[in-house]
């Protein structure tokens, strides 16, 4: 009698195994997931360098494109305008914080 299992024992031994199996079914999903993080963050700071660039490369574009030099060049070159004569400035004195200022 001793050789064999009761039906208590082979329940036990089928949860001892089921515990097992979820504990190592765990520990697989943790360590993929934890690698899928892994290539994620590194991809989203390879992005975030590349969009860092980016950001860098407008903003001398944009300089470039506001500067004064520029601009004036084109208002007087494509747009026709000129400097305006003495006679068509027109000078007000006001006073901060009297109509409306």
């Amino acid at each position: 009698m001793r050789g064999r299992l009761g039906r208590k024992d082979i329940l036990l031994l089928g949860a001892a195994a089921a515990c097992v199996v979820a504990l190592m079914t765990f520990y697989l999903w943790q360590q993929t997931e934890s690698i899928r993080l892994g290539y994620q963050t590194g991809t989203l700071v390879k992005r975030r360098a590349d969009l860092v660039e980016e950001i860098k490369t407008l903003e001398t574009r944009r300089a470039a494109l506001l500067a004064l030099e520029r601009v004036e060049r084109i208002a007087r070159e494509e747009l026709g305008l000129v400097d305006p004569r003495e006679d068509q400035i027109i000078y007000h004195d006001f006073v901060f914080g009297q109509e409306g200022w």
